[in-house]
Order: structure tokens, then C-alpha cells, then sequence
């Protein structure tokens, strides 16, 4: 029974030595991905501004989404953590929030 038992136990440390060992994919979000955070990050936050035009509120949060994502190279981004995005990924979609929906 014992060896039954630390059998078990060393599979165990075996299987968590080995995840631990693997690339953290989970971590990192695709390009689409990553813009479609930004849409969906405008359209909450918009959608409380009062006298915002709701009927051109998704296309200018699509173009913010775009403006942002000009400023990140590549496929893969770090995940936001708990829906916040890293202080990058912050500073570029509320700039490009800003400009979007600039009163003009």
C-alpha cells in the first residue's frame, strides 16, 4: 500500500514538473483577439458616456480599436490579466478612445 502510495505521490510531482516545464500558452492572446478586447473595452466604456451617439458608437470604437492596434507589432500579445490590460495595451486604447470620439 505504501509504495502504491509513493508511486502516486512522485507521478504527481512528475506531471506538475513537467507543466511547469511547457510554454505558458495561455498567457498570450492573438492579434484578432487582442483588437476585439479593444472593441469590446470602447463599447463598455462608451456606452455610459452620455450624449454619445449610439447609432456611429461601434464604428468609431472599431476605428479606435484599429488606431490602437497600430502601435503593437506581431501575432501574439500578452493576455490581460482578469479583464485589465497591460499598462501598454491601456495607455494605446484610451488614446485611441479619445481621439475617436473627440468632439470635432
Amino acid at each position: 500500500m505504501m509504495r502504491v502510495i509513493s508511486g502516486v505521490v512522485a507521478t504527481v510531482a512528475l506531471t506538475v514538473g513537467v507543466m511547469g516545464a511547457l510554454p505558458a500558452s495561455a498567457d498570450t492572446i492573438s492579434r484578432e483577439t487582442l483588437a476585439r478586447k479593444f472593441v469590446d473595452y470602447c463599447v463598455n466604456t462608451q456606452y455610459r458616456v452620455e450624449g454619445v451617439d449610439r447609432n456611429s458608437m461601434i464604428e468609431r470604437c472599431r476605428k479606435a480599436s484599429d488606431q490602437a492596434m497600430t502601435q503593437f507589432e506581431g501575432n501574439s500579445f500578452d493576455a490581460p490579466s482578469r479583464s485589465k490590460f497591460t499598462a501598454e495595451q491601456d495607455t494605446a486604447i484610451r488614446a485611441a478612445i479619445a481621439a475617436a470620439f473627440a468632439k470635432k
